[in-house]
């Protein structure tokens, strides 16, 4: 009767989030889940995170992109095929002058030509300008990682809040169901007393309790929905089916096993592992490599050039004289160094402003992402020291109210004491119970709020 009485008034004071609806007990599929089996469920299907995951592709095809693009990023090679026509010579051997005795055209007369020209720049020295792309690309995939990582710790802390929030919802309704056994066991008692004239109760008794069923009825009712509708959106976060009832593995709500430290050993941590700070600090990197590269273009880019050109005509006299043109039938290669610069400095001036401009905007960034990340750590620490501190008060006031409504219990069922006093004692027990296990959903729920602010998990080994 104490287990189930003293829980009656839990709805009303905690706000609970998740649990397996009793309706849900009809359903034949059932999964029994511990924690970090539900984080791994949540992390692999979440959309989010496989968004992320093809960021750090694409990031990763840049960086190889800007990494190669020292190495002959022009190396072109074209082949052409056509038809030509016949063309003996004859050079003369006074004169040197070159003639042909074919004057005519015919389809007989059609032979074929291939051309095929090869072009190359090698780039020697461009002061810092491909270097600067490719540290540019680098740090995308430093950014896009780092993205990722925030992704899977906001997936994390919302699993972790909702089972969390199940187990809590789990507990509750196990303790009202025995609540309202227990209330019919204490109805049934008063009536049978009633009707044996018994002068230990009255009429009034019987009313105070069929009165105190219609609040639990009521309250237990609406937390029904409420529950449903949570555990729909925990079976959505890890991605099962809605014919699926999850239950938790562990079967009753505990707080976790963590020592807590000071406010300065988190801080220093979240400077050093949160992940939107890593991303922003990637994107400054980011930001003074491309200011460099475009500081770049105030100086001559260095390169090495090379062509190759080739041709050959079937049957189309080829006079072996570099000092006659010869459109058929050649070998042409060709190696040259050069400098290529742009002399516009108006306009490599406007563009470097605005790459100072678009540095100095992602370092203010940062600048202010520190200081609101230390006001979020500060905040959140202070969470978790307050329901630590509200757990251990609640402890002690909880035995406090077990003690109370055993000897209220105590003393109604030997006849001497009021159903008043029964239902005062339910009603304090049951609140400092709600109470207590608030207190340690919002430790645990606390501390992995801590983890994702810091960026690095506090939670124990599961």
């Amino acid at each position: 009767m104490e287990r189930g009485l003293r829980v009656v008034a839990c709805l009303c004071l905690i706000p609970v989030l998740t649990s397996r609806p009793l309706a849900a007990q009809e359903k034949t599929n059932r999964l029994v889940l511990t924690l970090e089996q539900c984080e791994e469920l949540a992390l692999s299907g979440n959309p989010n995170i496989q968004d992320a995951e093809l960021g750090i592709a694409v990031a990763e095809a840049r960086e190889h992109q800007a990494a190669t693009a020292k190495y002959l990023p022009r190396f072109e090679l074209r082949n052409l095929w056509g038809p030509s026509q016949k063309a003996e010579g004859i050079v003369d051997p006074v004169t040197g002058f070159v003639t042909s005795p074919d004057t005519s055209f015919a389809g007989s007369d059609l032979r074929y030509f291939t051309q095929l020209d090869i072009d190359l720049v090698q780039p020697l020295f461009t002061f810092g300008r491909l270097s600067s792309l490719a540290d540019a690309a680098r740090f995308g995939v430093d950014a896009e990682e780092a993205r990722l990582d925030a992704e899977r710790n906001t997936v994390r802390f919302q699993v972790r809040q909702l089972y969390w929030s199940l187990v809590l919802g789990e507990e509750l309704l196990a303790l009202i169901r025995d609540a309202d056994a227990e209330l019919t066991k204490a109805e049934t008692q008063v009536e049978e007393k009633l009707d044996a004239g018994s002068d230990e109760v009255t009429q009034d008794d019987l009313f105070k309790l069929q009165i105190f069923r219609y609040d639990v009825n009521k309250r237990l009712r609406d937390a029904e929905d409420k529950l449903a509708l949570a555990a729909a959106a925990l079976r959505a976060a890890l991605g099962i089916a809605d014919d699926v009832v999850i239950e938790p593995a562990v079967d009753f709500l505990d707080p976790l096993d963590i020592a807590v430290d000071s406010f300065d050993v988190y801080w220093q941590e979240a400077q050093r592992s949160r992940p939107e700070l890593a991303r922003l600090q990637a994107g400054v990197q980011a930001s003074a490599a491309l200011l460099r590269v475009e500081r770049s273009n105030y100086y001559p880019q260095l390169f090495l050039g090379g062509q190759i050109k080739y041709n050959f005509a079937k049957d189309r006299f080829d006079p072996r004289n570099p000092f006659l043109y010869n459109p058929t039938n050649y070998f042409r290669p060709g190696l040259a160094l050069g400098v290529n610069m742009n002399l516009n400095f108006w306009q490599t001036r406007a563009s470097v402003r605005v790459a100072e401009a678009n540095y100095q905007q992602v370092a203010q960034k940062v600048d202010q992402a520190n200081e609101g990340l230390r006001l979020e750590v500060q905040k959140s620490y202070l969470a978790l020291r307050q329901a630590q501190s509200n757990l251990e008060d609640s402890r002690r006031a909880a035995r406090a109210g077990d003690n109370w409504l055993r000897s209220a219990t105590m003393t109604f069922d030997i006849g001497v004491g009021e159903v008043k006093d029964l239902i005062d004692a339910f009603r304090a027990n049951s609140a400092i119970q709600a109470e207590h296990l608030q207190n340690i959903f919002s430790f645990n729920v606390a501390a992995a709020e801590l983890s994702k602010v810091i960026g690095r998990d506090i939670y124990p080994s599961q």
